[in-house]
């Protein structure tokens, strides 16, 4: 390493300028000699307001109305440019083919991709509405009216069901067209009816049961559990109109009827929603549509009358109006849920028991069928509520407690547990299902025939071919044929004093509509039933 140079004398023995100093004399050089502007700065400032006065007297009205416009897109101009001659001066590195080629296209690893964030939400296991269909053959069969009609029902002649239409695609079809609420659609409701076990008398009842329905609504579109014409046994509730709307609408509802569709009951069923628009109580807390009610009736009925408007929203979802009280019904709902045990009872935010409950989540249900939404955490604190009144692995349920004999309180839980996401192979389920197999359909207990007909409606298999096979004929021979009571069912239901006929009717009607009201949430396609059959003949 060398020592730094001392600066040479000159030839007068001074010190040479050192490079700095000759650095900084350029330097103030080069400021003398750009002490006048360059030329082209001298015209622009010459002629800037020439162009000034341009634009503002002399161009064309066209110029002078958007010339804020013009200059914004002549400096993005600029700026473009500008930007496009720095990339072009920007080296790039000298890649073989194959390398740029792997830079543009290259397969990803998995790892390298974020991890997708799950919302928990109460769908089925198995998503029917999810089922790819050809849109052409989607549309033929929402638009033929196929097969028998509904009034045809009505004949006295014995008939079996007849389709034209080949089984396996039509089936297909009525899933993709409406999902979980395909099977009200015309063609959709024959080709359910087929397959899963109605058959004409079977629908013949559920027409017979709408036409006195129809005929005991009052005039301004409401039904009473008091009023029943020239019927007998009325029910002691005599305010609760807006339980007894409800559930008689449903009944229209899940025979495919709405207050758009032209049928013969499209009329009753608008006045029916048009009576409960009007009557509903709407504020911050959302839509209360629990009206006037006696006894510990209030939250029963916000749950089925949110379950009526939720249903017709789903099945006409254009009318904004209807949807938009749907939303504020299941608003309603979530709010009067108890925040600490998770389930819902006679008043809002009150300890739950699993028959108010039962109701509720199946308002949630319909809302998800609808697509309305709400909120995951209403759902997670109902499974709370469910895990508290359970027994044996989930299998059987009380009615605030665990009970391990109450097969109606079971069959409301088992049928919740289904639309909230239990898998078929639950262990809780299969069990509790073989359980309400065994203990079979009721002569007199209608509610628990509602709830377990729907659970074993959805397990599908022998034991719902064992089911149906006794309670269909059962509510079709107990329908009343003659006198003013003609297609209503007689009051047996231990708790139906209350609702009188209408009750009894209206769970009735909506229990034979069953094969599809709703379709099957465990439903095997035509291929693996196919496959079942063939294994089964094997011995397998």
């Amino acid at each position: 390493m060398g020592s730094a140079k001392s600066p040479q004398p000159d030839r007068d023995g001074k010190n040479a300028p050192s490079v700095l100093t000759q650095v900084e004399q350029r330097t103030r050089l080069r400021r003398r000699r750009r002490g006048k502007p360059p030329a082209w700065v001298l015209w622009l400032a010459q002629n800037l307001p020439r162009a000034g006065r341009f634009m503002k007297e002399t161009a064309p009205s066209f110029i002078v109305q958007n010339r804020d416009r013009l200059t914004a897109a002549f400096v993005a101009l600029l700026i473009h440019v500008l930007v496009l001659m720095i990339l072009g001066v920007i080296p790039m590195p000298d890649l073989p083919s194959e390398s740029i080629m792997n830079l543009i296209v290259r397969q990803i690893d998995p790892a390298e991709l974020d991890p997708i964030e799950t919302v928990e939400m109460p769908i089925n296991p198995e998503q029917l509405s999810t089922l790819d269909a050809n849109s052409a053959l989607r549309q033929a069969v929402a638009d033929l009216d196929l097969g028998i009609t509904s009034d045809q029902f009505d004949s006295p002649d014995e008939r079996d069901l007849s389709i034209p239409l080949d089984e396996t695609a039509l089936d297909s079809e009525i899933t993709a067209r409406l999902g979980e609420l395909g099977g009200r659609s015309s063609a959709g409701k024959q080709a359910a009816l087929k397959k899963f076990g109605g058959n004409a008398d079977s629908e013949k009842a559920v027409n017979s049961g709408l036409k006195w329905l129809s005929s005991i609504q009052q005039k301004d579109g409401s039904w009473s559990f008091a009023k029943v014409g020239d019927s007998p046994t009325p029910g002691t509730f005599g305010t609760t109109d807006m339980g007894a709307t409800a559930m008689s609408l449903l009944c229209f509802l899940g025979a495919g009827h709405t207050h758009q569709t032209d049928g013969p009951y499209k009329e009753t069923v608008r006045q029916g929603l048009a009576w409960m628009f009007a009557n509903a109580v709407r504020g911050s807390s959302g839509a209360d549509l629990r009206g006037k009610f006696q006894g510990n009736a209030g939250m029963y009925v916000q749950g089925i009358a949110a379950i009526c408007i939720c249903e017709a929203s789903a099945m006409e979802p254009d009318d904004r109006e209807l949807r938009k009280l749907a939303g504020e019904a299941i608003t309603f709902i979530e709010r009067a849920q108890d925040p600490v045990g998770g389930g819902w009872r006679y008043t809002p935010r009150e300890k739950g028991d699993t028959s108010v409950t039962g109701w509720q989540l199946m308002a949630l249900q319909s809302a998800r069928a609808g697509r309305i939404r709400y909120s995951t955490q209403t759902t997670r604190d109902a499974r709370e509520f469910l895990d508290s009144v359970s027994a044996e692995q989930g299998s059987r349920y009380g009615y605030t407690d665990p009970d391990g004999n109450n097969p109606t309180m079971t069959a409301v839980a088992l049928l919740c547990r289904m639309y909230m996401g239990w898998k078929r192979e639950h262990p809780g389920l299969a069990k509790g299902v073989q359980y309400l197999s065994d203990v079979g359909p009721s002569e007199h207990n209608i509610y628990y025939n509602y709830y377990a007909t729907q659970v074993l409606h959805h397990w599908g298999g022998e034991q719902w071919e064992k089911w149906n096979n006794r309670l269909r004929p059962h509510l079709v021979s107990t329908q009343v044929q003659d006198g003013p009571a003609a297609g209503s069912w007689d009051v047996t239901d231990p708790h139906g004093n209350a609702g009188g006929r209408i009750y009894q009717t209206t769970l009735s009607v909506l229990t034979l509509e069953v094969y599809y009201r709703h379709l099957p949430i465990y439903r095997k396609f035509d291929a693996d039933e196919k496959q079942d059959d063939a294994d089964r003949a094997v011995g397998r």
